[in-house]
């Protein structure tokens, strides 16, 4: 069609048509003897009638069609065939519940029938007078007219649209087109034919406005919720995304969006400000479709999902692309058709000129309006392919097998995805794969063009443009090495990010337990180590991709040269304006796909390389399908199979590949565990009593054999040794999504049996206290009790329990045993517990189990046992001896059970109205971003490099201005013509260096020297530029990389408690990535930008004065959208920033729990609350393109005024041909700069909020510094003679809170043992952290071995003392890196102090069960899941003895370990540490009594200290009266009496 007009155009300039051989002989003869304007008039007039007859009769056979029964075989052909043209979701696939009808719009029914009646009578009026007049075509004309307006008007009548009738619409604007090139003919031959000129504009009118009232219909007929916003409402999260409810006009025009602007230019946006997803968008409906496809198609691809789910989408944006592929070249050719007309001084040329701005006017009207289109389409497509992608990993994480215990490989030799890697798949993976199905087309229509491009080429410069050919030909082969090794390159460079992603994510996950031994400054080592690592991956990346960038850069002045070349050289051709600015701009437009191509071919490949780890990962091994609320059939989820047990079944912890040993096998095993009963299993630490539990979850890897459990329905719970609890309050934790929710009479009945309420007394907000991350803010002892609590609240009727009692004193133990493992909450429940106090629930147990190396020694049910004499064996062998049985509670949870004693001297006052937040939200910076970050970022990049980078843009810009004005003296040079910008040159006394040229019909070589000399210069000003950029991007991220990586490792303990993991983690993929890559650019894009908009507008205003008015105006006009645009997508960029760290942190935090997740059955709710937080996350995203789609669309607008209005300008001021050519591509490059600067402009302030979120991390409190290098303490500090003094010890939590200590004095001989007992708040968790100085003293000081510590860095004071915590921190590696992460220490060492810790027999023992092992300090471990929680406290403290440290500070290190095993660790520790000061925080009474002295604490100060001799014997003492509150005060006293010799009163 666009031929065709060019066509019409043509025969302004007497060329005739090709359409005039359509016509009969005869017709021909007068045709081809007619005049041009003659001949225009039949050409329009032969359009005007086969067009609207042809819409006519497309819209009878579409009806036609439509109304046709066919039958079914012929429907399913049809529905196939049409499959890829549908939608990928319908109504039917929500959700939610559709909207009512769109009521029937009456008026605009009745409005579109009378003005189609009016149409068809005016056009039977026409062919009636044309008959009296003898005008027989113009009489054919309006019959084919008034023909077809009868049947639209019938069409409207019979059946009146719902939604915008899009034939009758097309048919209109036909109508109207034909109209306005009546008119515009009519006008360019001065008609007198006013009759018509009148008829015509009315005829434009009316259906003009048909038009209009058809476009007002709604796009759809029933929405798809009832509370889509409509365009007056005021925007809330309330309301559904507005494009549900649009009509085609405001569609087309995305003015539905402008109702957000009134609120971003009064205040900042907040979430409740913006638009919640269309139905049609949320990742809910489109991954339960996703699911239904791969029910239906099993064997299906992922890809081949993708490319199905997002097939109309394609095609649309295949459509749209083929459009701008080919009319694309209409400016090109009008380009040379106004030059060529200038070069010829006749007036007919002249309107030949003018036709063709008209042309290329709405050329790039039509570009801008099918740009938004397909930009809609396509990011449809992005964000439905990037939320499929989501939620498809997310689903898969839900049901893979916990192997964060793994270190080993899959059997592709892949590194196994553990968090990193998977956060990595999520915002670098899917995004890439994503990001492929955005520019989707581009690969399509980068072909095409070049086939135009050179088509248009061959025929301006003949067969001169095969050289062009040989050039890209040639920069293809050598390109084609770089691509290969580029893929070697990326993948390596994603291997390197995720080693990276990972240290991160271990380092910050383990960051209070580094700073407890002074190793974070080591570790982020590592991780810096590893961040350089991964940049050298991206040097080599760099290097590769500027040389590519550098071929492909010049590759269109090299093809230009390699042209002219041969067309002035060989050829012996002239260079004509007209051709040589032709030829510049199908170079230009050569440009584009060829410089596209391999970027999207290198984009390509890394999608593909981004795919296969996606699918990689959605291939690794899965939980059985019983195991898994999500995988579970029908007929599983309906069983009622009430059977708990095990037929024959053995297990290892992971599918290995068969190469890789296995470390621990499990069986076989046959056990069956009574209904409604209590099973008791115990056995030695490491036998598999946890892995009994995993085994029968589902989680072990099943070799042989069958699990029986029915987990359908929530029918299982489950309470880890290592409880795991969410980042939420303490009621949400217990609750835990319960069927039937919050059921207050049930909530209060399980926090009296789980011992909970004395413990929500004393946090100021009861139990909507929030615990943070992994239960900071709890003790052991709560954290297992809330978990306890969340088995017992739940619907379960089989509760597994892995040792709850381990964590809590004997006091609290028997009233668990008593009212939670017995009574109502457990009447009807088939409880499994784990646990070695056998004495305390024997009682209660109908079975007991026992368990060594992995297998079952002896079970039976208690009756059986005791009348086969093995009930008394299996006690004495399993049971913890009686001083343990009876030892003392806690000081954590004496106020659990033992409040009710002598004086709660921890008890503090509630705060007022208490909120119980601990994390605070995320900070969201607001206004622009400020000049301080933008300093960060240049400093971080090196000064001198912008300063570079600068002056090198100029120079390209010089050069670029050069080449075109030299190109216009070049092709005027033929000419010989006198320009009158040349005088203006030599008035000025400006020389050219191509004044003194000789002619080049003469002598052209000259002239291509210089433009070899001119396109060198660019080429290699380009390649620095892109070098310098890649080098200063590189410094930049490192820097920044490093400067956050250091503030947070120097931070205190407490930015962690308030912080989520996650959060940091965002930081360190999303912002950091976008420093990596996309903020070099934009930074590009904007100095890019505001280069060629002041360099574009001083040419034009020096080549055409008069325009500059206009000029400033249509500035004034670009400048007045931006700031609407500028406001409301910083709100939103911002919003959608903190948006993403929920989403992750809470990714994080179900990985953490899986096990957890899985055995409550709680997938379903995991995947729900994903849905929201990404949901909640595209929204902002979605809203942002739209408006950046508003904006996009009005400055394509303008700059197409701006086009045609300069070429008006020059045409009207008589440039010469040559400096006409120069205005009209500088008008080009003008229009593209103002469109593109705004948006550039704002996309940098976005990027840079990146920096500016980085930047907020560079400002976090800090500790106090690691080394103090004028005050380091000597190598053998603190020496095993010395002493600790605590002087006037004063420590706050914060400036203006209360003291926690107050005025400590005491002094620890050297070599001395101290208990610290004290109850829930005395402070005794902070004396311990004062030690290490995680919290600094406000009044006093510490002074260990004569030196304070307060004088000393931090690394000095944690590396010389060593604490032993309840709670374990190891990481991924091996034993060896576990015990000496830092190689200080030789292998023999390292063996010995396994040995001494008693490690050893335990890890051989398991070896003897799997033969195909052997431990050796290089065996891999994991953060969880290889060692048993005994094992790894085993571990722990092997760690702690290998320091060699003379403090030691003690807390609960043995509370998951079998009591023999436990005897002979605490001898070790008197043994290990004869010599050293031992600090131990009392959770056990018994622990502390053979200490030397026992310091009570309370309300932070000192009640008493003494030796436990003399506390006990001291009448109506504190720790007296402590002790005598303990159920086994008789035990105790035996063992004070047995250590002192005399009796106690």
């Amino acid at each position: 069609m666009a031929s065709s007009f060019l066509d019409v155009f043509t025969n302004l300039q007497n060329v005739q048509s090709p359409l005039s051989f359509a016509v009969s002989s005869p017709a021909a003869t007068l045709y081809e003897g007619s005049t041009p304007n003659v001949r225009l008039e039949m050409d329009i007039m032969l359009f005007n009638i086969i067009l609207p007859a042809g819409t006519g009769a497309l819209m009878l056979i579409y009806d036609l069609f439509s109304s046709v029964n066919y039958p079914k075989p012929v429907r399913r052909f049809m529905r196939t065939i049409s499959s890829p043209f549908m939608d990928f979701l319908t109504l039917e696939d929500l959700d939610e519940s559709a909207g009512t009808p769109a009521p029937a719009a009456v008026w605009k029914h009745r409005s579109m029938a009378m003005l189609s009646i009016c149409e068809c009578v005016a056009w039977a009026a026409i062919s009636a007078y044309s008959e009296v007049v003898h005008e027989r075509s113009r009489g054919v004309l309006a019959m084919v007219e008034c023909i077809a307006w009868l049947y639209v008007s019938l069409r409207i009548i019979i059946k009146p649209p719902v939604t915008p009738p899009y034939l009758t619409i097309l048919f209109c604007l036909t109508n109207a087109a034909f109209a306005c090139l009546d008119l515009f003919v009519g006008f360019m031959n001065s008609s007198d034919r006013h009759g018509f000129t009148v008829v015509r504009v009315l005829d434009l009118c009316v259906t003009l406005l048909l038009a209009w009232i058809a476009g007002t219909l709604p796009l759809e007929a029933i929405l798809p919720v009832k509370n889509v916003a409509r365009e007056t409402d005021i925007p809330s999260s309330s309301l559904c995304m507005p494009e549900d409810s649009v009509n085609l006009w405001t569609w087309s025009t995305f003015s539905f969006v402008e109702p957000i602007f009134s609120v971003a230019m009064t205040r900042t946006l907040n979430e409740p400000d913006i638009w919640s997803l269309s139905p049609y968008f949320k990742h809910k409906n489109l991954f339960r479709k996703y699911l239904r496809y791969c029910s239906e198609h099993p064997t299906h691809s992922l890809l081949r999902f993708l490319l199905a789910s997002n097939s109309l989408d394609l095609i649309i944006d295949m459509a749209l692309e083929l459009w701008s592929a080919i009319v694309g070249f209409v400016p090109a050719y009008a380009l040379q058709r106004i030059l060529s007309a200038l070069s010829d001084p006749s007036p007919e040329s002249r309107k030949t000129a003018y036709t063709f701005a008209l042309v290329t006017f709405l050329a790039h009207l039509s570009f801008a309006q099918f740009d938004l289109y397909k930009r809609w389409h396509t990011r449809r497509c992005y964000e439905r392919t990037r939320g499929q992608l989501f939620c498809a990993l997310h689903y898969k994480a839900l049901k893979r097998r916990d192997i964060s215990g793994q270190t080993g490989q899959n059997e592709n030799g892949d590194q196994r995805a553990d968090l990193g890697k998977i956060v990595n798949l999520m915002q670098g993976d899917a995004y890439a794969v994503a990001q492929r199905f955005w520019e989707f087309a581009g690969v399509f229509g980068a072909p095409v063009r070049l086939t135009i491009a050179m088509v248009f080429l061959y025929r301006v410069l003949g067969w001169s443009s095969f050289a062009a050919v040989g050039v890209i030909l040639v920069a293809y082969v050598i390109n084609y090495p770089l691509v290969k090794y580029n893929v070697h390159v990326a993948r390596q460079s994603w291997k390197a990010k995720d080693k990276r992603m990972n240290l991160v994510n271990e380092f910050f996950q383990n960051i209070r337990f580094l700073k407890f031994y002074g190793w974070e400054t080591g570790w982020a080592t590592r991780v810096r180590d590893s961040r350089e690592i991964e940049l050298k991956w991206r040097i080599k990346e760099n290097f590769v991709n500027a040389a590519i960038s550098f071929i492909w850069t010049w590759i269109p002045s090299a093809t230009a040269l390699a042209s002219f070349l041969c067309y002035t050289l060989v050829a012996g051709e002239r260079l004509t304006v007209a051709k040589a600015f032709t030829s510049i701009a199908l170079f230009s437009q050569l440009q584009e796909p060829m410089l596209a191509l391999p970027g999207q071919v290198f984009a390509l490949i890394y999608a593909y390389v981004s795919m296969q780890r996606i699918e990689t990962f959605l291939a690794e091994e899965e939980v059985p399908e019983w195991a898994s609320s999500v995988k579970m059939s029908s007929d599983a989820r309906a069983a009622t199979n009430k059977d708990i047990g095990f037929e024959d079944a053995s297990f290892e912890w992971d599918a290995s590949p068969a190469d890789e040993p296995v470390r621990f096998t499990f069986g076989p095993l046959n056990v069956k565990f009574p209904f409604a009963k209590l099973t008791l299993v115990s056995g030695p630490t490491g036998s598999g009593k946890s892995a009994l539990l995993a085994a029968l979850l589902g989680e072990m890897h099943c070799i042989s054999g069958h699990v029986i459990l029915n987990k359908a329905g929530h029918q299982v719970a489950y309470c880890a040794q290592n409880p795991w609890l969410e980042n939420a309050t303490i009621r949400d934790n217990i609750v835990f999504g319960a069927m039937y929710g919050f059921d207050n009479a049930r909530y209060q009945a399980v926090l009296e049996a789980c011992a909970l309420l004395k413990d929500l007394e004393i946090f100021p907000a009861g139990d909507m206290t929030e615990i943070g991350e992994k239960g900071i803010t709890l003790s052991g002892g709560q954290r297992a009790r809330i978990a306890l609590a969340r088995a017992l609240y739940s619907q379960a009727t089989c509760i597994l329990l892995d040792d709850p009692l381990a964590a809590v004193d004997m006091h609290t133990a028997q009233h668990l045993v008593k009212n939670a493992l017995s009574g109502d909450l457990a009447r009807d429940r088939t409880i499994i517990l784990v646990t070695h106090h056998i004495s305390l629930c024997l009682p209660l147990a109908s079975h007991l189990i026992e368990l060594s190396n992995g297998r079952v020694v002896r079970h039976g049910s208690v009756d059986d046992l005791r009348r086969n004499g093995q009930l008394e064996k299996f006690v004495e062998a399993e049971d913890v001896a009686e001083a343990e049985d009876h030892s003392s509670q806690s000081s954590d949870t004496h106020v659990e059970c033992d409040a009710d004693g002598p004086g709660r001297t921890g008890e503090q006052p509630k705060a007022d109205a208490p909120s119980g937040k601990l994390v605070e939200a995320e900070a969201r910076a607001e206004g622009r971003v400020s000049i301080h970050t933008y300093w960060m970022y240049i400093k971080a990049a090196g000064l001198a490099s912008w300063i570079i980078t600068l002056l090198l843009m100029l120079f390209i810009r010089v050069i670029n201005i050069g080449n075109q004005f030299f190109l216009a003296k070049w092709g005027e040079a033929y000419e010989r013509a006198e320009i009158w910008v040349a005088h203006v040159l030599q008035q000025i006394l400006i020389q050219s260096p191509w004044d003194n040229l000789p002619s080049p019909d003469v002598n052209v070589r000259p002239w291509l020297l210089l433009y070899l000399y001119i396109s060198t210069a660019g080429a290699f000003a380009v390649l620095s530029y892109i070098a310098l950029g890649y080098y200063a991007s590189l410094q930049a991220s490192r820097s920044l990389f490093r400067s956050m990586l250091g503030r947070l490792t120097g931070a205190p303990s407490r930015f962690f408690d308030i912080t989520p993991v996650g959060r940091i983690l965002n930081r360190f993929t999303t912002d950091i990535n976008t420093v990596d890559g996309a903020l070099l650019n934009s930074a590009r894009a904007a100095l890019s930008g505001t280069l060629n908009f002041i360099a574009s507008f001083l040419v034009i205003i020096w080549v055409v004065p008069t325009f500059a008015p206009f000029a400033v105006f249509i500035a004034w006009l670009y400048i007045r959208l931006a700031p609407l645009y500028v406001q409301a997508s910083r709100d939103l960029r911002r919003l959608e920033s903190i948006s993403l760290s929920p989403a992750f942190a809470g990714f994080d935090e179900l990985l953490r729990g899986l096990v957890h997740v899985r055995a409550f059955g709680m997938e379903e709710r995991y995947q729900d609350r994903f849905y929201q937080r990404v949901d909640l996350f595209q929204s902002y995203d979605h809203v942002y393109w739209l408006v950046a789609g508003w904006l996009r669309w009005r400055y394509d607008c303008l700059g197409s005024v701006v086009v045609f209005c300069t070429t008006l300008f020059a045409l009207w001021t008589g440039v010469s041909s040559g400096y006409a050519a120069l205005v009209i591509v500088q008008a080009g490059i003008f229009a593209e700069a103002s469109r593109q600067l705004v948006r550039v402009l704002a996309q940098l302030e976005l990027d840079f909020n990146s920096v500016e979120r980085i930047v907020e991390y560079l400002d976090v409190p800090q500790e106090a510094p690691a080394v103090i290098h004028q005050n380091r303490p000597p190598a053998w500090w603190p020496s095993s003679h010395g002493e600790i003094q605590v002087e006037n010890l004063v420590v706050r939590y914060a400036p203006g809170l209360p003291a926690v200590l107050r005025n400590l004095s005491f002094t620890i001989k050297p070599g001395e043992k101290i208990g610290v007992v004290g109850r829930t708040g005395s402070g005794k968790s902070t004396l311990a952290l004062s030690f290490l100085r995680v919290v600094e003293p406000s009044e006093g000081r510490i002074v260990i071995d004569s030196i304070d510590i307060s004088q000393i860095g931090l690394d000095d004071l944690r590396s010389r003392i060593t604490i032993i915590s309840q709670d374990v921190s190891l990481f991924a590696g091996t034993i060896r890196s576990n015990l000496d992460p830092f190689g200080a220490h030789s292998d023999e060492e390292c063996w010995d102090v396994l040995e001494r810790c008693h490690l050893t027999s335990i890890l051989h023992r398991n070896e003897a069960v799997s033969t195909s092992s052997r431990i050796t300090l290089d065996t891999p471990i994991g953060q969880t899941g290889s060692l048993s929680a005994g094992e790894r406290q085993l571990l722990a403290l092997a760690r702690a003895v290998l320091r060699r440290s003379n403090v030691v500070i003690m807390d609960e290190a043995t509370s998951q370990i079998d009591s023999a095993l436990d005897d002979k660790i605490q001898r070790t520790i008197r043994e290990e540490f004869a010599s050293s000061i031992v600090i131990t925080i009392a959770h056990r009474l018994r622990t502390v009594l053979d200490y030397d002295r026992i310091l009570v604490l309370g309300n932070g100060g000192i009640l008493e200290l003494d030796t436990p001799v003399a506390l006990m014997s001291k009448l109506g003492g504190i720790f007296r009266e402590m002790c005598r509150a303990s159920a086994d005060w008789a035990t105790l006293v035996a063992v004070v009496e047995e250590r002192s010799g005399a009796r106690l009163a």
